[in-house]
């Protein structure tokens, strides 16, 4: 077994590349409906929950990149839902949405103040977060 700060510089690797593509691309934020992608992986990380303090498995339906950090979205907070972004009965439902830098820290703000942001992970959930990160930027 790989050491904490091993596997502590690992996720920081697999979390900073996400984030420079990100930058590239000039996203802020993206969010997807698991439902609708069809990804190969579910993406989930277990996180400790600040409530309780106890372990829970969250999905995570997008990412955040907020001052050079990225953080995962789970699935179920506010706001981090594709229904969001269209208009009911006029725009197709998309599978995929995805937010500009300006437009994302408008809407989401910074996610260390609100519920439904985490950092948490092993390498093994950031490498399917990563997964389907790359496969909901093909379905846009």
């Amino acid at each position: 077994m790989k050491d904490t700060k091993e596997v502590a510089a690992l996720v920081a690797k697999a979390k900073s590349r996400l984030a420079e593509d990100m930058q590239q691309r000039e996203i802020g934020a993206i969010i997807w409906n698991i439902a609708e992608t069809g990804f190969h992986y579910i993406p989930e990380i277990v996180i400790d929950d600040p409530r309780d303090g106890k372990e829970r498995t969250v999905r995570v339906t997008g990412l955040y990149l907020y001052a050079g950090e990225l953080y995962a979205m789970e699935e179920g907070a506010e706001g981090f839902n594709v229904r969001h972004y269209y208009t009911p009965g006029v725009d197709v439902p998309p599978s995929v949405v995805t937010l500009t830098p300006s437009v994302a820290e408008e809407t989401f703000g910074k996610p260390a103040e609100t519920h439904g942001y985490t950092r948490e992970g092993t390498p093994e959930e950031w490498l399917v977060v990563a997964d389907c990160y790359f496969e909901a930027l093909n379905e846009k």
